[in-house]
């Protein structure tokens, strides 16, 4: 047996020195587990608590649920006078907390929506017995007679529709709520034999009577279906003029609140006026859901410069300004670098009159021949466990525009723009060293993390305008490319680099750029940023090579390999919010995982071909599209495939095909989207709009979703997809080549494939692929199952993503900083 006593511990035992960052690190690894046995033990604890206070939680829901109810009758503009009320007594909200358990014969007096909020409902109509639950809800005509059931638990409420004047936001951007205004009353047309809203081709729920009135559900979806439209001619509302010229019914105006998506058209197809998305406390939940169910995760980086603050740059951050899937991907960088430890502060115009922000500072800044001042605005988020993120808004007059965040969709982009957001990246370097948030600034050693063009004069100021004074030294910027396809360029003679940049002469060569129009005369932002930052970073490793080549990069494919050369290239993929997961999803009939995801997709799917006013049969093939329609998202190619598609040619595979088809924008597009569905009644939903939740149930309920991007340097939907076992059909390109595995060798790929790639942009490649996953669908069952399986299982995690943050941040902070191309030594 050995003996302790033996052993001279002061001899043999050496003492190990470790370097600071070292140190640093490890406490942060342990911080990290002490933290995750924790939150286990906080878990076991809250559960026996909940068992406990269950019955008082559920009394405090039913208040909330009126509370909820009265607040929506108000929005509806329902509140009467006394005599118009005995007038009409049919007008208004009728809400019932939970009532007797029994059936009731009941005749309908008006048109209403029933929306059960909470427990099961089920009514008779006719020879018809419907059950609804949760975020279900049905269309009464008036005279109908219905058997009603319910026991004690369910909580509902009935929708009157009365006629009336709508009102809607007016709005100068999505997002940004000004004062609301009349609009013309809207016809609807008829509901269905069923009961359930019959759609037109734009999509939109009819009634006889009298408009329904657009819901307004607070929040929605925290991801969009685009990640790469921030063009603002294609972020335009939908028309609200009666018809079109088509004599269909075109999109009701666009009912917008403070924080909302961006042009979400809040359909009542979704009935879920009361739902949420995840509040703080809720995503912090699924959080820590998900560190627990997978325990084979690689441990968490070790960042060595955990405390350097991060400060996060960009013209847009959802939820108070958006036009596409950068604002979604800036609102995941505020929340996963507070997640991990780092102070972060997000900085971004300040577009509308934002709630619950307060103005915290002011500087002046001197930029196109003179001075100007900006007032910092601050809201602080805290996220749990300590941590939060400083949301600072630059406010300025030029900011405040009447329409959208870049330009009028009517007249282009506004001609002020190099001003405008050369003016955001001064202030955003000013902020870290003004502004006392939370007792202290921010201070000189910070990581920027910018943004697109937008940003890209910020490098060129951190250094020209900071380092070359002596301040900024130890910061460092890493400049994150989302689209190449908008570059900032304006004519060099407009704005000089003295006058108006308030940079030196010798700044010319980094931001110095061509145009087809504007020759050599050309200031390109984005070229400044790609030269000035210490490191580029794509959202992508596919869409980082695809750059540095003529095709994808631009003409700035020169300088991106000079910085590849010096390894200051990098592509990392982005990940996907938590509340992307079928097993927590609150906005589908069935919750599913890997072991049961064939039963949940099979209910989900029947689900949305009955909201969807198509076929309820589970042999047909279900393929679905969300995203922009215009050219880059190649709707063109899913049109020209759509009579081959519908096309029954004896193979038992076209023909046997459904398609649920929703976005918005270009209005040709749009409008083969209503001719579409109007000649395939009950075989093509086509969804002009965008509404999250049903996003959420495409997701769940589609067997195949399109997604024929031109390009994508990343693509979200692709993610989610897989994450709900539904088989993606890509494009060959950018982010999509590298989020999804492709079958090409069903011997070789048949355990790790999740989807279908194609190349050549055209649509007979998009047709050979599709018709593969057709006939797997319809005739190899058990390859499909497994193409399935691989899917869900995927892994798009963001705290994934944010570890190569990391070590980016980690070597740009402990190398050389860059210097573009003007040698510029420190002493």
């Amino acid at each position: 047996m050995f003996d302790y006593d033996d052993l001279d511990m002061a001899e043999d035992v050496k003492q190990v020195t470790m370097t600071a960052p070292a140190q640093q690190s490890l406490r942060s690894l342990v911080a990290d587990m002490s933290s995750r046995v924790d939150s286990i033990k906080a878990r076991v604890d809250q559960k026996e608590r909940d068992r406990v206070e269950a019955p008082h939680r559920r009394r405090k829901a039913t208040d909330a649920v009126s509370s909820a109810s009265l607040s929506f009758a108000e929005f509806l503009g329902i509140a009467q006078s006394k005599s118009s009320q005995e007038e009409s007594s049919s007008r208004g909200l009728r809400v019932a907390r939970s009532r007797p358990s029994g059936k009731e014969p009941q005749m309908v007096d008006c048109d209403e929506y029933l929306v059960v909020l909470t427990g099961e409902f089920r009514l008779q109509k006719g020879e018809e017995n419907i059950t609804l639950r949760e975020g279900d809800g049905i269309f009464l005509e008036a005279g109908e007679r219905v058997l009603w059931t319910w026991d004690r638990t369910v909580q509902f409420i009935t929708i009157a529709l009365p006629e009336r004047t709508r009102t809607r936001a007016q709005t100068s951007e999505c997002g940004i709520q000004t004062e609301t205004c009349k609009g013309d009353e809207k016809v609807w047309g008829e509901a269905s034999d069923r009961g359930l809203p019959r759609r037109e081709p734009v999509g939109l729920l009819k009634s006889r009577q009298a408009p329904v009135p657009l819901l307004r559900m607070p929040g929605g979806s925290a991801e969009s279906a685009d990640t790469t439209d921030i063009k603002e001619s294609e972020s335009t509302p939908c028309r609200s003029d009666a018809t079109t010229g088509s004599g269909h019914a075109s999109p009701a105006p666009v009912e917008r609140s403070e924080g909302s998506n961006e042009g979400a058209l809040r359909h009542v197809t979704s009935l879920s006026a009361f739902e949420q998305v995840a509040d703080k406390a809720e995503r912090l939940r699924l959080r820590q859901e998900m560190e627990e169910r997978v325990m084979d995760r690689p441990a968490r980086y070790g960042a060595r410069h955990l405390a350097t603050p991060v400060v996060v740059v960009s013209s847009e951050i959802n939820p108070w300004s958006k036009t596409g899937g950068l604002a979604m991907v800036v609102e995941s960088y505020a929340y996963e670098f507070a997640m991990r430890g780092h102070r972060t502060m997000a900085v971004t115009p300040r577009y509308g009159n934002y709630t619950n922000c307060k103005p915290v500072g002011s500087t002046k800044v001197w930029l196109a021949g003179q001075e100007h001042e900006v007032v910092f605005y601050h809201q602080r988020q805290d996220f749990g466990n300590g941590r939060g993120c400083d949301y600072v808004f630059v406010d300025h007059p030029c900011f405040h525009r009447p329409h959208g965040l870049y330009g009028d969709p009517t007249s282009g982009e506004y001609p002020d723009n190099a001003f405008r957001f050369s003016l955001l990246c001064v202030a955003a370097t000013e902020a870290p060293l003004v502004l006392n948030l939370g007792g202290s600034i921010f201070g000189q050693e910070v990581c920027f993390i910018a943004n697109d063009w937008q940003t890209g004069m910020l490098p060129a100021y951190l250094f020209y305008k900071y380092k070359r004074n002596g301040t900024y030294r130890k910061a460092r910027c890493l400049m994150v490319l989302h689209n190449m396809g908008y570059q900032g360029k304006y004519r060099m003679s407009q704005h000089p680099m003295d006058r108006f940049f308030g940079l030196p002469a010798e700044a010319c060569q980094d931001l110095e750029g061509e145009d087809l129009h504007f020759g050599s005369d050309c200031v390109n932002l984005l070229g400044a940023g790609i030269r000035m930052a210490d490191r580029v970073v794509t959202v992508s490793p596919n869409y980082a090579f695809e750059i540095q080549t003529p095709e994808g990069g631009l003409g700035l494919h020169s300088a991106l390999q000079a910085k590849a050369s010096k390894n200051r290239v990098m592509g990392i993929l982005n990940g996907i919010s938590d509340e992307w997961n079928p097993m927590t999803d609150p906005h589908i009939v069935m919750r599913y995982g890997p072991s049961n995801f064939e039963e949940g997709k099979l209910r989900c799917k029947a689900e949305l071909q009955r909201q969807l006013g198509l076929q309820q049969d589970p042999k047909l093939c279900l393929i679905g599209f969300c995203g922009r329609l215009c050219y880059q998202k190649g709707i063109h190619l899913i049109m020209e495939c759509l009579p081959w598609l519908m096309r029954d040619e004896g193979n038992g595979v076209n023909g046997y095909v459904q398609l649920a088809l929703m976005g918005k924008g270009d209005v040709k597009y749009e409008e083969q989207l209503r001719s579409t569905e109007a000649s395939n009644r009950g075989r093509v939903c086509a969804f002009v709009g965008f509404d999250p939740i049903v996003e959420h149930r495409m997701m769940a309920g589609c067997d195949i979703l399109l997604m024929p991007s031109q390009y994508e340097p990343c693509g979200l939907p692709q993610m989610y997809a897989q994450q709900y076992a539904t088989i993606p059909v890509v494009h060959e390109t950018g982010g999509l080549k590298d989020s999804v595995r492709g079958l090409w060798s069903v011997e070789h790929d048949r355990h790790c494939a999740t989807g279908f790639l194609f190349g050549g942009f055209d649509a007979n490649h998009l047709k050979e692929r599709l018709y593969q996953a057709m006939d797997i669908f319809r005739h190899q069952r058990p390859l499909w199952r497994q193409m399935q399986t691989n899917a869900i299982k995927s892994d798009f995690y963001w705290p994934q993503a944010i570890d190569e943050y990391e070590k980016n941040i980690d070597q740009v902070m402990e190398a050389k900083p860059n210097e573009g191309w003007c040698a510029v030594q420190f002493h």
